[in-house]
């Protein structure tokens, strides 16, 4: 069990930067390049996304530039050299990011791929992907919500819950073109469900419920003042927005308050595993998948030869906090 969770501990720290920056107060050596504060002084500091890459000249495109919202994107027709190290150039910006994912709009390319690693790990070679001309053919109807950042919106408080299908069918091509179809589910699913997103013209921001909304709308109007150019598209495609699946959250979703001896709570019609992150993007309660049962695990507990009524407890799912298992 120890050396279970040994292994898994880097890759927990990991998960929590997944397309979301970390937010910390600047310190006084800390570069002017880094933190931009609010003009009203309210505290609102975000960090700005790294001028230049390693090994690329491409950089991060940021929310409200219209090459995140352009639909539909040019498919990849050439898996040639010429791709290869695109795709190898777009890895190698997710690393230096901190990030699991980063989608070709993001980098200012209208063209139909994404790359990811759930491990965030560059040492995991063997679970990098790159994927071309998605297609998710079926979600799961049941959804968990945890909360989501992302790289092109930047501010660590700009993030918000998310529902996303616990499992997908998915279709694609890899980097040789080959035809690829896999089942995915937890984490992995998560990230390719955010990826494909932005393949669509779809940010996080745009499934945030009306609260997280409300709260982001701040950091919003920053960056809708740091951009001067005349063509910014605030919303996604309307038939984009229309065909999201799942839906987005209509309000934000508060955990139920459960107490020793309460009955079980009827089960609505769509079944919502909910995991809020204690801080950051893919981590949960003290880390991944670590709940004060044990590792993936939890309960009540029998005292003495008196029978008892079981304390409910939320056990956070095994499989999402896993790390991926590839099929």
């Amino acid at each position: 069990m120890l050396l279970k969770l040994a292994f898994f501990l880097p890759a927990a720290e990991a998960l929590l930067n997944y397309k979301k920056i970390t937010f910390s107060a600047p310190s006084s050596s800390s570069s002017s390049r880094n933190y931009c504060s609010s003009a009203s002084g309210n505290n609102l500091q975000m960090r700005l996304n790294p001028t230049s890459f390693s090994g690329t000249d491409y950089t991060i495109t940021e929310f409200p530039r219209p090459a995140l919202r352009r639909v539909p994107n040019a498919p990849i027709a050439d898996f040639d050299e010429n791709f290869e190290t695109k795709s190898q150039e777009m890895i190698g910006m997710m690393y230096e990011a901190k990030g699991v994912g980063l989608a070709a709009p993001q980098v200012g390319l209208n063209e139909d791929f994404f790359v990811y690693n759930p491990s965030a790990d560059e040492n995991t070679k063997h679970m990098e992907r790159i994927v071309c001309n998605p297609t998710i053919s079926k979600y799961s109807g049941e959804v968990e919500i945890e909360e989501e950042g992302c790289l092109s919106l930047r501010s660590d408080d700009c993030a918000g819950q998310v529902a996303r299908s616990i499992w997908i069918e998915v279709e694609y091509q890899n980097e040789l073109g080959q035809k690829v179809k896999r089942r995915l589910k937890g984490f992995e699913a998560r990230v390719f469900q955010h990826e494909y997103d932005h393949l669509k013209g779809i940010l996080c921001y745009d499934r945030f419920p009306p609260e997280d909304r409300e709260a982001a709308q701040a950091n919003i109007d920053k960056l809708l003042g740091l951009y001067t150019e005349d063509d910014a598209q605030l919303e996604p495609d309307a038939k984009e927005a229309i065909a999201m699946q799942p839906r987005p959250l209509t309000t934000r979703h508060m955990p139920p308050l459960t107490l020793e001896g309460d009955e079980e709570e009827t089960q609505p019609e769509e079944k919502r595993k909910v995991t809020k992150a204690k801080s950051g993007f893919g981590g949960g309660g003290g880390g991944m998948g670590k709940t004060a049962g044990g590792f993936g695990a939890g309960g009540g507990k029998k005292t003495g030869k008196k029978k008892e009524k079981k304390k409910k407890v939320k056990v956070r799912n095994g499989n999402f906090s896993s790390n991926p298992t590839f099929k």
